[in-house]
């Protein structure tokens, strides 16, 4: 009993310790694009990330295996932005990339679908609060 109390403190010490790096890292991507509207940042991540865009997405798949490709639809603006930012401290990149290809307000609606999915074999994120 006493050898799993220690091992679980030792485990809990390990486990804030790679929080609390986490956390920095964070914080620190926040600062450089912290005091951007939620849109800035997408103009800034889009720049950086051009190269991609002009690449078929059969291609994109054969360059990244492990990447998980997402779009997210939500009923209001705010909740888009909330879903994007929490996307934003995933930070398991070097097991599974994570890409967002599409977001946007409203309904999943067969565009969607025909555009994104079916080509890049994506998850769909559709967040709504029941009525």
């Amino acid at each position: 009993y006493v050898e799993q109390q220690e091992k679980m403190k030792k485990d809990s010490e390990v486990i804030e310790a790679k929080q609390k790096e986490h956390r920095t890292e964070y914080e620190k991507q926040q600062q450089k694009l912290g005091h951007l509207t939620w849109r800035q940042r997408k103009a800034v991540l889009y720049k950086a990330n051009k190269h991609l865009m002009f690449v078929k997405p059969k291609e994109r798949v054969e360059i990244d295996k492990n990447v998980l490709s997402v779009i997210v639809k939500g009923d209001v603006d705010g909740s888009v932005e909330a879903i994007l930012n929490i996307l934003d401290s995933y930070d398991a990149h070097h097991e599974c990339k994570l890409e967002v290809i599409h977001f946007g307000m409203g309904d999943i609606s067969e565009t969607d679908i025909s555009l994104f999915a079916n080509e890049t074999k994506c998850c769909v994120l559709q967040y709504s609060k029941l009525r």
